[in-house]
């Protein structure tokens, strides 16, 4: 076997670190057809790389244009492997799944240059200028460079199995950490704080939406957004979402846009959430069990690859409604499909077809294959992908026949609100139908209209009231009148289940006031908010639960808080819909000063020093014979160890910073008559000086 062969066998490289030491280079001049190896091409700035298998070549494609305007061969020892390709920009990796080697394709030349075996299942990412790569079994991260493929500063080791990383628009990577539920970020060598978004083994899946993170938890239901100021919103999905089985929802790597579409197998529900506002709106589709992948978003349409059918299907969210599919293949086939430059992209990397949609939903088939382009002689051309649609793909009902009942309703759609949930539907095919009522309403909840006659959009009802801790479903009923003149009714199917209420805003107007109590804290509450999570960060740290109460304003007196110093603050809305985005503030608090009395000091002389040490440190002021007198006690701390040569039992370390006759500094605790034992902390009423 060739070194190169057994280098692929090796280890993984722990740490990777090892990576730019022990990598073999690969050159491969692959452009064929051009005389000059240094000749440069202009490609498109609006395009995408492509791989097509079937030829052992990469090609880019130019978006408006729908054709190729670049080729590259592949090395041969990568030619017929899986191959995905990495693109940032200039950047452009070619990472071999089948063999764990990742080489850097050259735009400018069409060539691919260096090549390193990093190891079969490492992760490979490329955004916001920075290039990682995560070995999602030993857990390590490693930032390299994209030109030489070597390793970038230290490398980083989080606890595996990790999950699908991103990259966010700071050019931080993140990782989620299903073993422990937290969600991890790593940039310069370093991680950050990590993100708690659930409980250890909940299926986590990361999406990068419009820059910032966002990870869903199938097995919770829940989305959490992770703000750049480092504050989460935490949205509650529909409890469908924990129907999504083994490996959780099916959920894009990243969306150009802040709205994230999220598929549960299975099920047909396709929920989409916009992580601005936190709120989201949830369809069930009638869909066929095929096999799919994540669903992208571009404009108001939903693309779900449907890779039985060879097809991508699609959602109008706006209409509510299934467009005819845009068939990729025809066939059974792997697809790859993803958003850039506002533009969608569906490739079969095993053959010659790939389509490219607009932001309008106009679509163009690409010819993989074509000749006569950059990097490649031939003259051969494939005709543009056509055909209908698989059968199979949902589309509206056909009208039924003459005495056969209307069908249901369809695309049962929810989307809370306020107060309010809204109830839109696909209208029913066929004749006789007499009008639409939505049904299991609880006793309690309003609804309007409370019919909506045949014909007569928008197909909507409206439900106010009901308890935003809880959930609801509903389904729509089309009556009819059928061939013997009787009213019938038949029935939608259930509905995603969804909650009168969104996710809170941030609290406003946050302070922080140092009292004899503690430390108080307020804020002006946002609507329908139910509950307050109260975090603080600094001398002391801690989080606590406050309910809400009547009216829009809110404190509450944190008890254990009272030690001098910088805090930050964070105050955060919630109520059933999930956790709002927190107010933050940073506080620098000093506890109030209060007049206590002074003892032990009859006849004697007690030294205000500056440090506190009653042996050692300068003397400030000097007490004499003084018992009963107050004295300014600003805090408490701890220091040297006193023992008084004639009390045994004046012993310890606690002191007293006082101010006496215009002077401040350090007495030795006993000397001054605070609350409880001298021995130990008096606060709230007497803080704690700074440590």
């Amino acid at each position: 076997m060739s070194g190169l062969g057994v280098l692929f066998r090796r280890d993984r490289l722990t740490g990777q670190v090892a990576v730019g030491l022990t990598g073999v280079l690969v050159i491969a001049a692959v452009v064929y057809g051009v005389g000059v190896a240094s000749a440069k091409y202009r490609l498109s700035d609006v395009g995408a790389w492509l791989t097509a298998r079937g030829k052992g070549i990469v090609v880019h494609a130019n978006g408006p244009a729908a054709k190729v305007d670049g080729k590259a061969a592949l090395p041969p020892q990568m030619r017929g492997h899986n191959i995905k390709v990495v693109q940032d920009g200039a950047t452009v990796l070619l990472v071999d799944q089948d063999t764990g080697v990742v080489s850097r394709l050259d735009p400018s030349q069409l060539d691919v240059g260096a090549s390193r075996p990093l190891g079969q299942g490492i992760q490979v990412l490329a955004d916001a200028g920075k290039a990682y790569t995560v070995d999602s079994v030993k857990g390590v991260l490693q930032q390299i460079d994209p030109v030489g493929l070597t390793p970038v500063g230290a490398p980083a080791t989080l606890p595996p199995v990790l999950g699908q990383a991103g990259i966010d628009a700071r050019g931080a990577l993140w990782v989620p950490v299903a073993g422990n539920g937290q969600v991890a970020a790593f940039k310069d060598g370093r991680t950050q704080p990590p993100v708690k978004v659930g409980g250890a083994g909940d299926d986590l899946a990361l999406t990068i939406a419009a820059g910032d993170p966002v990870v869903v938890n199938s097995t919770a239901a829940t989305a959490t957004v992770v703000k750049p100021s480092g504050t989460p919103l935490t949205v509650a999905l529909p409890a469908t979402v924990r129907q999504a089985g083994r490996g959780g929802v099916l959920a894009p790597p990243a969306t150009e846009g802040k709205t994230v579409p999220l598929l549960v197998p299975g099920t047909g529900s396709l929920v989409t959430v916009d992580t601005d506002t936190g709120r989201y709106s949830s369809t069930r589709l009638a869909m066929p069990k095929h096999r799919y992948r994540p669903p992208q978003m571009l404009g108001p349409k939903i693309y779900i690859p449907d890779e039985t059918a060879g097809a991508l299907l699609v959602y109008d969210s706006a209409g509510n409604r299934f467009e005819t599919p845009v068939p990729v293949t025809g066939r059974p086939a792997r697809l790859d499909v993803f958003v850039r430059d506002g533009l969608l992209w569906a490739n079969d990397p095993a053959g010659p077809r790939a389509v490219v949609i607009d932001g309008q939903g106009g679509r163009k088939g690409i010819d993989k294959y074509r000749d006569r382009v950059a990097g490649g002689p031939g003259r051969r051309t494939l005709p543009q992908p056509s055909g209908a649609p698989p059968s199979t793909a949902p589309q509206d009902p056909r009208r039924p026949r003459p005495g056969e009942p209307p069908t249901a309703p369809l695309n049962v759609s929810v989307t809370p609100g306020a107060g309010t949930m809204r109830i839109d539907f696909q209208p029913s095919q066929g004749d006789g139908v007499l009008g639409y009522a939505l049904k299991d309403v609880p006793p309690g909840l309003a609804v309007s209209p409370s019919a909506i006659p045949p014909g007569a959009g928008p197909f909507t009802f409206t439900v106010r009231g009901g308890d935003c801790g809880r959930e609801y479903r509903f389904r729509v009923a089309v009556r009819y009148r059928d061939a013997r003149g009787r009213t019938r009714e038949q029935m939608s199917a259930p509905s995603d289940p969804a909650r009168p209420c969104v996710t809170p805003g941030a609290p406003t107007g946050l302070a922080a006031q140092a009292t004899a109590s503690g430390t108080k804290v307020s804020w002006t509450a946002p609507p329908g908010a139910s509950a307050y999570r109260v975090a603080w960060d600094g001398p002391v740290k801690g989080a606590t639960t406050v309910t809400a109460a009547a009216g829009s304003a809110m404190s509450t007196t944190l008890g254990n808080v009272w030690t001098n110093g910088s805090y930050t603050f964070k105050v955060a809305a919630v109520n059933g819909a999930g956790t709002g985005a927190a107010a933050s503030l940073a506080a620098r608090l000093t506890g109030p000063a209060a007049k206590y009395p002074v003892e032990r000091n009859g006849n004697s002389n007690a030294y205000i020093r500056s440090i506190p040490d009653a042996n050692n440190g300068a003397v400030v002021a000097t007490m004499n014979n003084n018992n009963g007198e107050l004295v300014v006690v600003n805090c408490q701390t701890k220091g040297a160890y006193y023992q008084h040569p004639n009390a045994a039992s004046l012993a310890g370390d606690m002191y007293a910073n006082i101010t006496w006759s215009g002077k401040t500094g350090y007495i030795i605790g006993y000397l001054v008559n605070t609350p409880g034992d001298w021995k130990s902390f008096a606060g709230p009423a007497v803080w704690t000086c700074e440590p």
